[in-house]
């Protein structure tokens, strides 16, 4: 896939999530939806930990460090040390929607040399920047899929 179709997949998944965040914010009076709701805005506390963790981690640590050491996320720990347990749901929103939109400035700014940098993943060896970036915008269009398929029941 090229660069350009890459940058573009991820903005349209970014729009989407602000698109369908904004939806779960105006269905969040509806008695009929709660539960759904309840998942989803759990679903986004999730994704705004991993979005940290993915971006600090992962992809910058790619951008500064010459194959630098990747080790295996691991969700369950994530989820415990959450900075966002107590924040409110719009502020986790927000702050998610940020997160995607500094990816997406990135990756606007990024030199073609850079997509092809590396970081050593503890399980799966030397894995290209572009390779996360792509994984990340199928991983999001999953999600997506799940989140409109959530909201459409309700």
């Amino acid at each position: 896939m090229e660069l350009k179709q890459l940058i573009d997949l991820f903005e349209k998944n970014f729009l989407e999530y602000a698109r369908l965040i904004r939806k779960i914010g105006e269905n969040n009076s509806r008695e009929s939806s709660i539960q759904s709701l309840s998942k989803l805005k759990i679903h986004i506390r999730e994704l705004a930990n991993l979005e940290e963790e993915i971006v600090e981690l992962r992809l910058k640590k790619i951008l500064k460090e010459e194959h630098p050491y990747l080790p295996t996320i691991d969700v369950q720990t994530i989820q415990n040390n959450s900075s966002y347990q107590n924040q409110p749901f719009l502020e986790i929103c927000n702050h998610f929607l940020k997160q995607k939109k500094e990816v997406l400035k990135m990756l606007y700014s990024l030199p073609a040399e850079n997509w092809n940098r590396t970081g050593v993943h503890e399980r799966e060896g030397h894995i290209a920047f572009k390779e996360f970036i792509r994984r990340m915008t199928e991983k999001d269009k999953q999600i997506l899929g799940d989140f409109k398929s959530s909201l459409e029941s309700h």
